[in-house]
Formats: C-alpha cells, sequence, structure tokens
C-alpha cells in the first residue's frame, strides 16, 4: 500500500501518526452489526492488524446492517468473522488479520486479546463485557466498548455510548454504565438463569436481547468509537472517557464526571496479569453458555 492512498489520514495526523496506526494491531471483539463497521474503519485508517473474535453465523435479519456482508453469502454457513476478514483484506492487503470462530471466554481469545495494542468491543452481553473489562485491565491493554440502543418508548429514545478504559483512569464499571446485576447473572450459569425465571415468572430466553437496530445509528456510535482509538492511537488528544449519542435529540456529550478513585475493576485489577485469574471463567466453563 502507498503513502498516497492514506495522504488526507497524512494531512490530519502526520506521517509519525500513520506510522503508529501501522503498527498497532487491534482486536475487534464482537463482529456484528456494530463491530462490521469497526472492523471497516480500522482498516480503513491503515493498521497494521486485525484479530477479528466472534462466536456467531450470519442471520437473515442481520442483512439490513452488516457491512461486508454480500447478497448471495448463505444463510446458514457464513461465520461473522470471515465476512469481517474478507471485508478487511479487499480494502488493505497488507493487513496481517486473524480471525476465531469462538466464545470470548476461550483460551485461543484471550490470547489474541493479550497481543493486541488495542481492543474494542461491541457485544450485546454484560456478562462478556464485564469479563473484557477484567482481562484488558489485568494485562494493561486500553478497551473502548461501543454499544447503540433503541427504546421505542414512552419516551421513545435511540443512541448508544462510547466508553474508553485506557489508562487506568475510568471504566465501564465506575462509569457507571454496565448493568452488574445482569453480569452476575449472565456470568452464573444457566441454572441460576432458570432459578430465577422462576422467581420472576418470566423466561428470559422469552424476553431476548434482540430488538431494533439500523445501519446508521450503528455507524454513528462505531465511528465515535474508531475516533477515540484514532486520536489516541496518533496522539492528536487522549481519548474521552465517555460519550454519549442521544439520536432523538441530534446531540453527543461528553461525561465530565470522575471515575471513582478506588474502582477495583480499573485500579484493582491494573496490570496484575495472571494474579487476577481472569483465567477462572475460563476454567469454571462460563464459555459453554456465553457466546
Amino acid at each position: 500500500m502507498t503513502d498516497e492512498r492514506l495522504q488526507r489520514n497524512i494531512e490530519f495526523f502526520g506521517q509519525a501518526g500513520q506510522d503508529r496506526l501501522r503498527s498497532t494491531k487491534v482486536a475487534v471483539v464482537g463482529v456484528g452489526g456494530l463491530g462490521t463497521h469497526v472492523v471497516q474503519q480500522v482498516a480503513l485508517l491503515g493498521v497494521g492488524g486485525i484479530a477479528l473474535i466472534d462466536s456467531q453465523e450470519l442471520e437473515l435479519t442481520n442483512r439490513n446492517r452488516y457491512i461486508g456482508a454480500w447478497h448471495d453469502d448463505p444463510i446458514p454457513g457464513s461465520r461473522k468473522v470471515v465476512l469481517g476478514a474478507r471485508m478487511a483484506r479487499l480494502i488493505d492487503p497488507n493487513i496481517q488479520v486473524e480471525t476465531l470462530y469462538d466464545s470470548l471466554v476461550s483460551e485461543s481469545a484471550f490470547q489474541l486479546i493479550k497481543l493486541a495494542d488495542f481492543v474494542i468491543g461491541s457485544l450485546d452481553c454484560e456478562g462478556a463485557r464485564l469479563i473484557l473489562t477484567e482481562l484488558c485491565s489485568a494485562y494493561g491493554r486500553p478497551y473502548i466498548d461501543a454499544a447503540t440502543d433503541i427504546d421505542l418508548g414512552p419516551p421513545f429514545s435511540y443512541g448508544g455510548r462510547v466508553c474508553c478504559a485506557m489508562d487506568g483512569n475510568g471504566c465501564l464499571v465506575c462509569q457507571d454504565v454496565i448493568d452488574i446485576a445482569e453480569a452476575q447473572l449472565d456470568l452464573a450459569g444457566p441454572q441460576a438463569q432458570r432459578e430465577r425465571d422462576a422467581i420472576y415468572g418470566v423466561a428470559r430466553a422469552h424476553l431476548g436481547r434482540s430488538g431494533p437496530s439500523v445501519v446508521s445509528i450503528n455507524g454513528v456510535v462505531a465511528s465515535l468509537a474508531v475516533t477515540e482509538f484514532m486520536v489516541a492511537v496518533t496522539g492528536v488528544r487522549r481519548a474521552q472517557r465517555l460519550l454519549t449519542y442521544r439520536g432523538q435529540l441530534g446531540k453527543v456529550t461528553v461525561c465530565s464526571d470522575s471515575p471513582q478513585p478506588d474502582c477495583y475493576y480499573c485500579k484493582g485489577l491494573r496490570g496484575m496479569r495472571e494474579k487476577a485469574d481472569v483465567e477462572r471463567y475460563i476454567r469454571e466453563g462460563v464459555g459453554q453458555w456465553l457466546r
């Protein structure tokens, strides 16, 4: 790839910034309707490596928003990581692309994340988000978490948020953007979930986590996440800890609240590596039900 293709990048953040991007490996965890935008954009930025982690195949209802899926990609039979890798290689064949068709909670996935320079997550499961928060903190990996939401109300709202846990000063937990109770239930296993369903009388499987999702809202949130990644890598500025997109208002806000000074997740676990024992989730078999 010649510098000419990236000249407009270089005019913004300089050759040194472009060189830093080319030497950066990004792990994208969750290559769905949001994550596929992330893959496209980091490939266009000219990163050196992309590791794609996802355990799902393309579904018919993904076609309204899945960047890089062709009309004749078979359903079932099209792994999301394979579609993401195809797109990245078509954009730039010099990018080193790795794919893992498996749960986040696996030895192979943990290894790819540990070897990455940056991690960008676009997950539907709070339990998976919490594990990724622990893992990135323990091994000192900058983690950007992106999420979208559409609430048909009332009141009607749509948008999303981007949380950047870069340096041990703020994370999903101490910025209060993760549902810890739901995460704990996700991690407790199928039996605990069945017992909760019996108490409340509503099966979570009937509720599901699916809902409205459209390509443009995913694109806005993914662009916010990739922009924070870009400015952090190239040195344009520090990444914002928390951005919230309120689409119904046409507004993006920056959270000015200070993170918790004694947060266990972004400070207590920071840099502990093996001592944090995030690998316990693998030993406990969480990956068997947390896909």
